[in-house]
C-alpha cells in the first residue's frame, strides 16, 4: 500500500475542546482514523489466530467477572514479561503481516499523531503499549476501570457491517453515573450507558479518570464470528508512575493527601 494508514486530516479537524469536556470522561467515537484503504489493508490481514493465546478465566483485580478472550501482544506482554517474542500470545514485527508491519512502523515514527494524542489526552510523554483482542461467542468485558498507570487508550476495530451485526453485542459502552461503591459493578449499576459503533473504521478514543467506567456485554454472535480490535495504550513515563498512582489511588477511594 502507498500512502499512509492514518488520515492525518480527520486528526487536524478534531475538537479537542470539546474531547476535553466530554462526560462523564473524555471519549469519542471517531469515524475514519484510517483511510479507507489502509483500513481495508488491516482488516484482510489481522493477525492470524494462531498467533494468540486465550485468556480463560483470569482473575481480575476487583473479583470482575473475567474478561475471557483471545490476547496477541506486540514484542513483549504484560502477562509474561519473560516470554521471548516467538512464544504464544506475543508477536515480534517480523512474524505480522506486511501490512501491520508498515502500520506499526507508522504509529512509531508519527510525529504527527504522537503529538494529537499529547494534546487529547493533556500530557508531555507517554510510553505505548500495542495488543490485539479477539472475542467469540460469550465473551465479555465486565464493567471496570483500567490500570492507574495507564493514562488512555486508543481502540481500533476490524470488524464490517458485513461480518458483524450490532444485535450480537461487541459495543464499548460508555458507563456514567455509578450507583453502588462496589469497584466490581454490574452493568445495572449505572444511571447511563452509551454504546460506541464498533463496525466499518471506527475507533474509540479515551482518556483514563476515575470515571471511565466502560465495558462490553457478553457476546451472542456466531461460533465463527469474531470481534477484533487493536488496542494502542499509552501510559505514564516510568519516573512519573510513582507519585501518580498515589494521586489515582487517593481520587479513587477518597483518601486524605
Amino acid at each position: 500500500m502507498k500512502g499512509t494508514f492514518i488520515d492525518y486530516e480527520l486528526l487536524r479537524q478534531f475538537d479537542l475542546d470539546a474531547f476535553r469536556k466530554r462526560s462523564p470522561f473524555p471519549w469519542e467515537n471517531i469515524g475514519g482514523f484510517l483511510t479507507r484503504e489502509g483500513f481495508q489493508y488491516l482488516y484482510t490481514n489481522f493477525p492470524s489466530l494462531e498467533l494468540f493465546e486465550y485468556h480463560n478465566n483470569r482473575r481480575r483485580s476487583h473479583d470482575q467477572r473475567p474478561h475471557n478472550r483471545h490476547y496477541l501482544a506486540y514484542e513483549n506482554s504484560i502477562y509474561h514479561r519473560d516470554r521471548p517474542a516467538e512464544a504464544g500470545g506475543v508477536v515480534g514485527r517480523g512474524q505480522l503481516p506486511t501490512a501491520w508491519q508498515g502500520f506499526m512502523d507508522e504509529l512509531e515514527t508519527s510525529d504527527e499523531y504522537q503529538r494529537f494524542i499529547r494534546r487529547a489526552l493533556g500530557i508531555s510523554a507517554f510510553i505505548p503499549r500495542y495488543a490485539w483482542h479477539v472475542g467469540s461467542r460469550g465473551s465479555e468485558v465486565s464493567p471496570h476501570l483500567d490500570t492507574p498507570t495507564k493514562i488512555g487508550t486508543h481502540i481500533l476495530y476490524f470488524n464490517t457491517s458485513d461480518d458483524w451485526n450490532p444485535e450480537w453485542g461487541g459495543a464499548t459502552l460508555v458507563l456514567g453515573g455509578k450507583k453502588i461503591k462496589a469497584m466490581n459493578p454490574d452493568f445495572a449499576d449505572f444511571e447511563t450507558s452509551t454504546a460506541a459503533r464498533i463496525t466499518d473504521n471506527h475507533s474509540f478514543l479515551f482518556k483514563n479518570t476515575s470515571s471511565a467506567w466502560h465495558g462490553a456485554t457478553a457476546l451472542t454472535s456466531p461460533d465463527d464470528s469474531y470481534r477484533r480490535l487493536f488496542n494502542i495504550i499509552f501510559e505514564m513515563p516510568r519516573r512519573s508512575v510513582g507519585r501518580k498512582l498515589v494521586d489515582r489511588a487517593r481520587a479513587l477511594f477518597k483518601l486524605p493527601d
